[in-house]
């Protein structure tokens, strides 16, 4: 059947925009199809190959450009997860911009890609170190010396953890030979030295200390002789030695804390308090100096203030005593009672001879109303005053 002209007219208009609409799109999907395939060829183009980008990196980090290469070495490791080198040259750049937390990430993943590796083992143990977690450094330090023994640096830095963890006999245990072997090695001479007198084996102590009086300077052989003092008792000569010291070399290395204790067991509080401070700027992460300033605050009745140097102590060394039976105070000042109560019960166990610790269990008994222990502490207390007196020397009779 012949379409109607009119028809015709009214329909040819609509097919020919439909037409072109069509051809429209289509060149429109061309170019669209065309532009992804360009910007996909240019992108593969321009992926470097995994050698370029370590090499990238390696020469960002060389340079200083310390966030460039992570990000590089990130960009490598997406597609190369199993790149050692790669992984641990990350950890060594994420240290190095102070995210030490994040380089034990990294160390760790590469020590599970080489296990027993000796300088990922070191780098990780110096992470730790940098956080201050001188346990967990020691413990890396010790498995490293168990297969490379003949590494000074290894030796050096676990004889420092060793030290800031008050485990003093095991420096001795670790240096004495060295020593033996070598006895011209001044770091090994002053750290050997201090962990002896620090043990209360002052006359073993005064042997190093004359060696570094041939070999180190006079600044080092003031503060060995200073701490010795110090161990016997002598706080007033001690201060005085100290001091000395700290007048021609102000930056060494724990006589600030040192002198802050002397002048503590002389009875100048101010001059300790000072000391000590002086001590955190050198060092924030001293241990003596965070415990006995808390310890004093506290004591003064500046428990907010007190809080964050007595929990850093704890933190350095988390076994030791003294910063427990501080938490435990501390715990006692702010209410926490219960909380105390587990903090002086463990310094009970750990030194039953401590004669305060039952005093202020005593005390903490009575105040949650368990009378029979506040009675049995007090017996304790007694028993231990007894056992004092029974060990002083008598005077000969006339």
């Amino acid at each position: 059947m012949p379409v109607e002209p009119r028809r015709v007219v009214r329909i040819l208009p609509w097919r020919r925009c439909a037409l072109r609409l069509a051809l429209a799109t289509c060149a429109l999907c061309s170019c669209l199809f065309g532009l992804l395939a360009i910007v996909a060829l240019r992108a593969s183009g321009q992926a470097r190959a995994p050698e370029a980008l370590l090499r990238d990196a390696d020469a960002a980090y060389d340079r200083g450009d310390v966030q460039q290469a992570i990000r590089l070495y990130e960009e490598l490791l997406q597609t190369q997860p199993d790149r050692v080198e790669a992984r641990t040259n990350l950890g060594v750049a994420l240290a190095r911009a102070g995210r030490y937390g994040d380089a034990v990430v990294q160390y760790n993943e590469a020590l599970q890609r080489a296990p027993d590796n000796p300088s990922i083992l070191l780098d990780l143990a110096l992470a730790w170190y940098k956080q201050a977690a001188f346990d967990k450094a020691a413990a890396g330090l010790e498995h490293l010396r168990g297969m490379h023994p003949e590494s000074s640096q290894s030796l050096y830095l676990l004889a420092d953890c060793y030290l800031r963890l008050g485990r003093n006999l095991d420096v001795v245990a670790l240096l004495q030979p060295v020593y033996d072997a070598d006895p011209h090695d001044r770091a090994v001479d002053f750290a050997l030295g201090t962990a002896l007198i620090r043990a209360g084996q002052i006359q073993r102590g005064e042997v190093i200390i004359d060696q570094v009086a041939k070999t180190g300077s006079q600044n080092e052989v003031d503060l060995l002789t200073g701490a010795a003092q110090l161990a016997a008792h002598d706080s007033k000569a001690a201060a005085i030695t100290i001091h000395k010291a700290l007048e021609a070399a102000p930056d060494l290395p724990g006589a600030w804390s040192l002198y802050g204790r002397a002048l503590l067991d002389s009875g100048d509080r101010e001059g300790a308090r000072t000391a000590f401070q002086w001590a955190l700027q050198a060092d924030p992460n001293d241990f003596e100096a965070n415990l006995y300033l808390g310890g004093m605050l506290r004591y003064d009745g500046s428990i907010a203030e007190s809080a964050p140097y007595l929990e850093k102590a704890r933190m350095l060394r988390p076994t030791s005593m003294e910063s427990r039976f501080q938490i435990g105070l501390l715990n006692v000042a702010r209410g926490r009672l219960e909380d105390a109560l587990s903090d002086l019960e463990q310094v009970e166990r750990q030194s039953p001879d401590f004669k305060e610790v039952h005093v202020q269990l005593a005390a903490l008994y009575a105040r949650l109303h368990r009378i029979d222990d506040s009675e049995r502490e007090r017996a304790l207390v007694v028993q231990l005053d007894d056992k004092a007196r029974e060990q002083v020397p008598r005077q000969p009779q006339p």
